[in-house]
């Protein structure tokens, strides 16, 4: 599917939480942002600025899924612009059973790329750093850097060795 034929969707959703009165905002960009780079998340309900208070994201794998499950995540997104529902609190969820009741959606706050019919993309974890116990020898792996990696010399092992961390050199 294409971004414009999903924005064109997205117009539909809006309007049919409109009919079945969802107070759903009247500043949502009419632009849909295709993220290249998400692997964990279908689609994002951001705010924005500037005239329109809220911005849709889709993943790029939605691309490939079923109408009927990207209208689903555009709706569950849509929601979000409710007042008071940019969590999955009560109201959103009074909401999304009002869609789902209305219209024969099947709105969750969750879903698997199973469930909706893609392949689930193989995760690349790039291990960065490997901190070592200087008693025991138990090794702890890393992709980021944060206060273990940066200060391994503060911390101990569970047996009370020291710890060491390494950067690991990529080929």
């Amino acid at each position: 599917m294409r971004k414009e034929e999903i924005e064109i969707y997205m117009a539909k959703i809006i309007e049919e939480c409109r009919l079945i009165h969802i107070p759903v905002s009247h500043h949502i960009n009419p632009r849909i942002t295709i993220n290249t780079r998400a692997r964990s998340r279908f689609a994002a309900c951001k705010k924005a600025k500037g005239p329109y208070e809220y911005e849709i994201e889709v993943g790029e794998m939605m691309l490939q899924a079923d109408l009927k499950w990207i209208k689903n995540i555009l709706a569950h997104e849509i929601l979000h612009t409710c007042y008071g529902c940019y969590n999955h609190g009560q109201k959103w969820k009074t909401y999304a059973n009002q869609m789902n009741q209305a219209y024969g959606y099947e709105i969750s706050t969750t879903t698997t790329y199973e469930n909706i019919g893609l392949e689930t993309p193989e995760k690349k974890r790039q291990i960065n750093y490997m901190i070592v116990c200087q008693r025991c020898g138990q090794k702890i792996y890393r992709q980021k850097r944060s206060r273990l990696v940066t200060h391994a010399k503060e911390y101990r092992c569970k047996c009370g060795g020291d710890l060491v961390c390494y950067k690991i050199e990529k080929n």
